[in-house]
């Protein structure tokens, strides 16, 4: 019984590829080409496409042939329940209260190949903003899901396709969308399941096209539409606004001029905050870290560093009693009851909080899934946005004391070897000296030489012991540094598929399609 199962579950029709090919005219019509590598059963009598939502579109010059060259005998009228010998070599269109289905007889078991040719009226539309299409080219609910999907998307010959004059999006799949030379591709990575589509939307500069039908509305309106529950954000990037000003300025003696230029203003404005710098013992900016870390940002020549931060927020939730290490454990505790708590604190402690789940014990792992789980990436996007402020030194030109006692503090405690004695008060500062110190990239060595003047006082302050933990710590700042930075990298890569450059599917959105529907297949 077992042996009869197994061989009719593998019996069942397959379909193995389906290559779509589609070209695209000058008036928005677009010719249809679907190929089917296919494994044939005795199961079924017919192949059928859905073809619906086409609002005022139309279906014409419908044709099928197969592996043998064998083009089928289109019937004025096409009954589905027909046998499967007088469906052999025959093919049919059914009109549907949504659109169409296009049928055709299966034939002969083994490894088969359909063709299917088809023509859409103004699949490609114009908007008074742009013109575009949003198309569901592989229905919902088809059967037997295809393992494999590529679709190609070309212009009739004299149109200029490329990156230059279209954008791109693509959805309800797991695979991807790019431009290749004058092409648009997308392909499946993974085979279909039973709510995948294929659903593709473009939008092309006016002129382009010459659209005879109209869209309804605006093509941002589609868009946005289209956007709802994808995972596509509809934010113009850093990647936008450089290639803009490229695109603008398109010369190369002023983008060196401008570079020097930054070059020298920081020079100067790093040089008027070191002169005569003395040393700094309390907490700039009232203790905000935040605040502390967005100078050390802006002074800096390029980049931007924020694992120093998380690692200096992870001993601030130590210090404050929302973080305990307890044999060699990261547990998570309440936070302190204060509505000024500052806000970047409030989402690392939710994240660990979450990740560590009803045993309150965080282990790396957790804190890895957490961070990488879709469900959850709503609020990462939201905590990446927090955690990587933007400033300028501009914003500190009225803030220049403020400013030295950054960095003072930082002179103070990389200086802090020289001292041999401290006093009843400092030492009551040490436990935020180290968080600075973690701030400012020196903790080892200040943590050191605290233990070099005062050894007892580790032994004494059980937060201190836990704040200077070479076992636990490290681990727990290394996975929380790799999850922040691999979810800023997904954020940056949505962000740019969301304006249209191409990229990985979203699974999500894709509504207010036209064409499909579901169901096709076999039947």
């Amino acid at each position: 019984m077992l042996w009869a199962a197994a061989a009719t579950a593998f019996a069942q029709p397959q379909l193995h590829d389906l290559d779509i090919h589609v070209v695209l005219q000058r008036n928005g019509d677009a010719r249809i080409t679907e190929t089917r590598h296919m494994t044939i059963d005795s199961q079924g009598t017919e192949c059928y496409i859905v073809v619906g939502n086409l609002g005022d579109s139309r279906l014409s010059d419908f044709s099928v042939t197969d592996e043998t060259g064998q083009t089928y005998e289109l019937q004025p009228t096409w009954d589905i329940d027909q046998s499967r010998q007088w469906k052999t070599n025959r093919c049919g269109i059914v009109t549907t209260r949504d659109g169409y289905e296009l049928c055709w007889g299966i034939g002969e078991r083994g490894k088969r190949t359909y063709t299917a040719r088809y023509t859409v009226s103004g699949l490609l539309r114009s908007y008074p903003d742009a013109d575009g299409f949003l198309y569901m080219f592989v229905a919902e609910g088809i059967k037997p899901s295809p393992e494999h999907v590529r679709l190609v998307i070309v212009p009739e010959p004299g149109i200029d396709l490329s990156a230059d004059t279209a954008r791109i999006w693509a959805f309800r799949y797991i695979g991807d969308i790019n431009f290749q030379g004058d092409s648009i591709i997308a392909e499946s990575s993974e085979p279909f399941q039973s709510r995948s589509a294929m659903i593709v939307m473009a939008r092309f500069e006016k002129g382009v096209f010459q659209p005879t039908l109209a869209g309804e509305g605006t093509f941002e309106e589609l868009k946005t539409r289209a956007f709802e529950n994808s995972d596509y954000t509809d934010e113009m990037t850093r990647e936008d606004i450089v290639a803009l000003i490229f695109t603008i300025l398109a010369f190369v003696v002023f983008p060196l001029l401008c570079f020097f230029g930054y070059i020298f203003y920081v020079w100067r404005k790093r040089r008027r905050i070191m002169k005569d710098l003395l040393w700094y013992r309390d907490l700039p900016y009232g203790g905000n870290l935040q605040q502390a870390n967005d100078v050390l940002n802006a002074y800096k020549y390029f980049g931007a560093d924020y694992n120093n931060l998380l690692s200096a927020c992870i001993l601030r939730l130590i210090n404050d009693g929302a973080i305990s290490i307890e044999n060699q454990r990261f547990v998570i505790h309440q936070l302190p009851q204060d509505a000024n708590y500052p806000q970047l604190l409030k989402m690392v402690h939710k994240i660990f909080r979450d990740a560590a789940g009803k045993d309150t014990i965080l282990e790396p792992r957790e804190l890895k899934a957490w961070m990488k789980s879709n469900q959850n990436q709503s609020y990462t996007d939201s905590f990446v946005q927090t955690l990587h402020t933007k400033t300028s030194l501009y914003k500190y030109h009225n803030e220049e004391d403020e400013v030295r006692k950054v960095f003072g503090l930082r002179k103070f405690l990389q200086e802090f070897t020289l001292l041999d004695e401290r006093s009843v008060g400092e030492v009551g500062l040490w436990k935020d000296y180290m968080i600075y110190a973690t701030l400012f990239g020196i903790a080892e060595q200040v943590i050191r030489e605290m233990k070099r003047i005062n050894p007892e006082y580790f032994n004494m302050d059980q937060v201190a012991q836990q704040m200077a933990n070479e076992t636990t710590l490290p681990i727990i700042r290394s996975t929380m540094h790799r999850s922040t930075a691999r979810a800023a990298m997904s954020k940056a890569e949505r962000e740019a598929r969301a304006s249209g450059k191409g990229g990985s599917s979203s699974w999500g959105g894709g509504g207010g399609f036209s064409g499909g529907g579901f169901g096709g297949g076999i039947r």
